[in-house]
């Protein structure tokens, strides 16, 4: 009798063994459940806050109807944090991004180098103090041939690489791709980045009234006068944001009289393309949507291109 309780004791122990196992199982399954589709609502939740973000932005730059776009108009102010529902808030900033040099100018319609754009990002890479030998494996990269050019690269040296790949021989979609050049390396990334931008090449246009002053000082290469006219990048940082505070500073018709008349060519004071950050806060997450906006002729703004959680 007592080997038989004992039996019936340890049977007993192993089946409520064996129910919580499967309990702590089913109710685990039930939780990661509920916490995918929890995730998966708030990201959805979030992207709809973005876009609304988007079309906010595409409201204030249809409005925005004068001809010059500068630092003091409205959609160049950043916009929240706003409260847009029970615990979720926004914040959204429009960039422009015809301020900065544009890499896939480097190349022309025929897909060939464009030398006065080389010789404006290569005054670009010495006023930052990089190595100007960057700029012709860069065109190498955009260019339709396969042939190198002095001092460039083509797939002969990145199938070398660990792993292997080729060049992209198109334009690009992002100026990340400039770490692809082999040894480039994130340091000089992040010093470049900010005075470069990838939009279509038919942005060939910079907007003066917005580029920093290593980037007009880099256009200052193409001088048909005296190439030592003005150093916008070694202005003091307080009398150059005040100057733009006022206006469009220096306007196309001062670097026409600095660096000539055919630099309206590569200048402008109107800007097509933007670059929308949002950021969507849902309790403790928070989702960030970059777009890239076109505006056209007419005003009407569309998004070309998005990007969730990086650049």
């Amino acid at each position: 009798m007592r080997r038989q309780r004992g039996v019936a004791l340890i049977t007993a122990i192993v089946l409520v063994v064996l129910a919580t196992i499967i309990a702590v199982a089913i109710g685990s399954r039930s939780a990661f459940s509920a916490r995918r589709s929890a995730a998966s609502f708030s990201v959805e939740q979030g992207l709809q806050f973005a876009a609304g973000a988007e079309a906010l932005a595409a409201y204030v730059l249809h409005e925005d109807r004068n001809s010059q776009d500068t630092a003091g108009e409205t959609w160049a102010q950043p916009y929240g944090p706003v409260e847009v529902a029970p615990g979720i808030t926004l914040e959204a900033v429009i960039q422009d991004e015809q301020g900065k040099f544009n890499i896939n100018t480097l190349v022309n319609a025929q897909g060939e180098v464009d030398k006065d754009a080389e010789a404006v990002f290569v005054r670009l890479l010495q006023l930052l103090q990089l190595e100007p030998s960057w700029a012709p494996l860069l065109v190498d990269w955009l260019d339709s041939n396969v042939l190198p050019e002095d001092q460039g690269a083509e797939d002969s040296q990145y199938l070398g690489q660990t792993p292997p790949y080729r060049t992209a021989n198109t334009p690009v979609t992002s100026v990340s791709e400039i770490l692809q050049l082999p040894g480039f390396g994130r340091e000089r990334y992040l010093k470049l980045a900010p005075f470069i931008t990838a939009l279509p090449p038919s942005a060939s246009r910079i907007n003066v009234c917005l580029a920093s002053g290593y980037v007009l000082d880099a256009l200052a290469t193409l001088s048909q006068t005296n190439k030592n006219a003005v150093e916008y990048s070694t202005m003091d940082p307080k009398q150059f944001a005040d100057a733009r505070s006022r206006g469009c500073f220096p306007t196309v018709s001062v670097l026409k009289t600095t660096i000539g008349p055919d630099i309206d060519k590569r200048v402008g004071e109107k800007t097509s393309y933007f670059r929308l950050q949002s950021w969507v806060s849902i309790g403790t997450t928070r989702f960030a949507l970059y777009s890239l906006l076109q505006r056209d002729g007419s005003g009407q703004v569309r998004p070309i291109l998005r990007t969730l959680g990086t650049e």
